[in-house]
């Protein structure tokens, strides 16, 4: 690693962001080339300027990498937006599976009705923690 502990220096972190224009990434290949970013040392606050975007776009992307392999293949085949993907990526596995059948299934009216719905379960495995 380099002093500053960047395993890839600036220049080339940069090329790798501008990648994200020159391929018109989607919400997960978004989250792929910000992951290479962050395993390279960066962080969502250095990353975003570089790819042109606000750092908690950036936050938002890496949380999609938390979805499972059904979940990421939705959002790469555009049937999970990645706003959506973020709040069901906070959800456990089990949790991430039924909200998934619940948005195949159309459930929802809409982005909205899906991110409450997926908060709601959130809220609901946080109190299941003992404390």
């Amino acid at each position: 690693m380099t002093a500053t502990g960047k395993i890839i220096p600036t220049r080339l972190a940069q090329q790798v962001a501008d990648q994200i224009v020159q391929l018109g990434a989607t919400p997960m290949v978004e989250a792929r080339i910000f992951g290479l970013l962050v395993d390279a040392g960066y962080t969502p606050e250095e990353i975003g300027p570089m790819a042109g975007v606000h750092w908690a776009r950036v936050f938002h992307r890496l949380a999609l990498r938390k979805l499972s392999s059904d979940g990421q293949d939705m959002v790469d085949r555009g049937a999970l937006s990645g706003e959506t993907g973020y709040y069901v990526a906070q959800l456990s596995l089990v949790g991430q599976v039924g909200m998934l059948a619940r948005i195949r299934n159309g459930e929802f009216a809409d982005e909205n009705a899906a991110q409450c719905a997926a908060l709601d379960i959130q809220d609901a495995e946080e109190a299941a923690i003992p404390a």
